[in-house]
């Protein structure tokens, strides 16, 4: 093993030579796949100073087809468009190996398109700084980049610092000075926030740390971080010569195959995995029970807190732990699995949002005993953990802190306990309004796997298009397309191609049934296919009320070239479900389940007519309702506007204009002289 060298470089270097074509991919190497998500873990880990995996790089002699690192949107007209390839002869490849310096990369194509995307803009990510910070303390300590982070996400943060990675990069390559960087703050929501109404020394402070923090993650770019180095607890030697070993016969090592093999003398992880799973009538994720074990026994160490890092595992857990768990984790995991299949919370198991949201309900579960004691409030805050957390995407990049932190708040809803304020915070929904859901295209997306799951519950299991019968989590189920893409392809000069380009492969055209296999779709409209369906199966229209489609469609040829209708009265119907279980609810379950102060128990948010009391509003003020500024309704008491020459409600008015059957006027409403909505004025 000693003659091979290993090499470092810093993430500087990466971007450059992906820019300068000295680092490119094999032409048959899969597609760039992972989500914003797992870039977040990805710079989570480089500030924390842990190990992201080696790169492996080759240098071929022979002729060879290359494409460059993808730099495509992720989604919009240009994020289809066909990656750049380069035509290499034998001499071509070995002058560019020689004197370019080109490699092509063989193992970690993921991290390292991530880097780059995330590094020069394509992907907008964000560093988080920790909120409330003593400014001037802060400077004068001069504390480490991690000491200062709280996250990373793809949106700014307007009550804490947010650095883009893209500035930085932009600060190094273009030669910036110190006023760009106080620009860059000052037109930050973060910036504008504390502008308004902050003295200028604190101002001066802010701005400082802003250009500090910009400057410790140019640092960071600047250092080596590709050094390889192993969790295991062995010499280097033996746990070389254990990968070369399993990886030389083509063996995937995974890490239930090293913990397997670290329990083996006392517990035989294989055997029991196997024995399990001949008892199950679903697919079993081997994970989710060793990290429900790693939870237990963690939590009931001296300090109390609980780890399910696999670092943990396979330092920590002994065979012992596992002879002791196993049986009552795989009950737990079995009755938390049905739990979830038999109320509708998922179509399908391979399906499911995340499976590891299962590892909380199997706290739950361990903590109650039987789902027979859980009550009518514990089971409207399982449904919205549930679903809020899908549709707020906490799941999404699999983070063992969420897993943690939830595993502690379900189990103390069991005992009474009181949720902080500030979790709530973390349920927000990603999707607020019907129109978000079109930019949901990936399979891979939690909210998009969430969405199918949803109508499932509401409908409380939706139908198979082909018999009528119930859809079973054991079916192999397709996303269909609902206006099929050779149709819309087709029918190009019937539709606006800008908005049908990206439009016909959102999760509002699909739903989810086993593969219709009775007649041939190709390039029929939906109402010739599914007039053709009907005709084998008498109660198609109710079949297609259970997954949010109007049963007209079957028959009423204006649906055809209707496509964008459609999907704005199907996104509306879907926003609707979502709002209902994981945004409505969550002022009931702050004031079921929150901690609150002395101050803001006596406190409820003032209505119209208190806010008209308060001066706040007055009546002949104009109103309007997102996005629709042109429809404006005159105030003519607390619980009346005049629209249209009607009096009519304010819910209905809003209800009329923004097409849903319900809805919350604080969060949609907005006073017209001053631009914010009713919630705002309620502060």
């Amino acid at each position: 093993m000693s003659e091979i060298e290993s090499r470092t470089q810093s993430l500087l270097d990466i971007i450059k030579d992906i820019d300068s074509l000295g680092i490119m991919l094999p032409e048959f190497q899969r597609d760039f796949r992972w989500e914003l998500g797992q870039t977040y873990d990805l710079f989570d880990s480089l500030i924390k100073d842990i190990f992201i995996g080696t790169i492996i790089y080759g240098k071929p002699s022979f002729s060879l087809t290359l494409r460059e690192i993808d730099k495509r949107p992720r989604k919009g007209k240009d994020s289809n468009k066909s990656l750049k390839i380069h035509h290499y002869t034998e001499e071509q490849i070995k002058t560019n190996t020689q004197v370019n310096d080109l490699r092509i990369v063989l193992d970690g194509q993921q991290r390292i398109t991530s880097l780059y995307r995330a590094i020069t803009g394509i992907d907008s990510i964000y560093i988080i700084l920790k909120e409330d910070l003593d400014v001037e303390s802060v400077i004068n300590s001069k504390p480490s980049l991690e000491d200062l982070f709280a996250t990373v996400q793809s949106e700014e943060d307007a009550n804490a610092i947010s650095i883009k990675l893209s500035d930085v990069y932009h600060y190094e390559t273009k030669s910036l000075e110190d006023e760009d960087l106080n620009s860059n703050f000052a037109n930050s929501m973060h910036g504008k926030t504390i502008l308004k109404d902050s003295d200028k020394a604190f101002i001066k402070a802010n701005e400082k740390l802003y250009r500090q923090t910009v400057k410790k993650i140019l640092d960071l770019y600047k250092q080596s971080k590709m050094v390889s180095y192993y969790l295991l607890d062995m010499d280097l030697a033996k746990f070389c010569t254990f990968f070369e070993r399993s990886n030389s016969k083509g063996i995937q090592l995974n890490f239930t195959d090293i913990l397997a093999a670290k329990l083996y003398n006392g517990f035989n992880l294989r055997k029991e995995i196997e024995e399990f799973e001949s008892k199950i009538d679903f697919k079993l994720n081997r994970e989710i029970l060793i990290r429900a074990i790693a939870y237990i026994i963690s939590s009931q160490e001296d300090d109390g807190s609980a780890s399910i890092e696999k670092q943990y595992i396979l330092k920590n857990l002994e065979a012992k732990d596992f002879e002791t768990y196993w049986q009552s984790v795989c009950d737990l995991y079995n009755r938390s699995l049905k739990y979830l299949i038999d109320n509708h919370f998922i179509v399908s198991q391979s399906w499911m949002s995340s499976e590891n949201m299962i590892i909380p309900l199997i706290m739950y579960l361990k903590e109650i005993k039987q789902i027979e004691n859980m009550n009518e409030s514990q089971r409207e805050f399982i449904e919205y953990w549930y679903w809020s957390s899908v549709f707020s995407n906490r799941y999404s990049g699999s983070s063992n802190e969420e897993i943690v932190m939830d595993c502690g708040i379900l189990k103390g809803i069991v005992k009474g306990n009181k949720i902080p304020s500030s979790y709530f915070k973390k349920l927000r929904s990603k999707i607020v309004e019907s129109e978000d859901l079109f930019g949901y295209t990936k399979k891979a997306s939690a909210i998009y796997r969430g969405i199918f799951n949803l109508i499932a519950y509401e409908a409380k299991g939706t139908k198979d298009w082909n018999s009528s019968q119930a859809i079973k989590t054991s079916m192999q189920l397709e996303d269909h397309h609902i206006y099929p893409r050779a149709f819309i392809n087709n029918s190009s000069s019937k539709f606006d191609t800008s908005e049908t380009e990206h439009l016909v492969d959102c999760v509002v055209n699909r739903t989810l049934i086993p593969k219709i296999t009775n007649i041939k779709i190709g390039k029929k409209p939906p109402t010739y296919y599914l007039a053709e369906l009907a005709r084998i199966n008498s109660n198609l229209p109710e079949c297609l009320s259970s997954h949010l489609i109007p049963c007209d469609i079957i028959s009423d040829s204006k649906y055809n070239f209707s496509f964008k209708y459609f999907l704005d009265q199907r996104a509306k119907k879907i926003f609707e479900l979502i709002d209902k279980y994981a945004i409505e609810p969550t002022e009931k379950m702050m004031t079921q389940y929150g901690i609150q102060s002395k101050e803001t128990s006596k406190y409820k948010k003032p209505q119209v007519r208190e806010l008209i009391s308060m001066g706040k509003i007055l009546i002949g003020d104009r109103l309007y309702l997102k996005k629709h500024p042109d429809k404006v309704a005159i105030l003519v008491d607390s619980n009346t506007v005049s629209y249209q020459d009607r009096q009519i409600p304010i819910n209905k008015w809003a209800q009329e204009i923004m097409g849903y059957s319900s809805i919350n006027i604080y969060a949609y409403v907005i006073l017209e002289k001053t631009g914010k909505t009713l919630n705002n004025l309620r502060q």
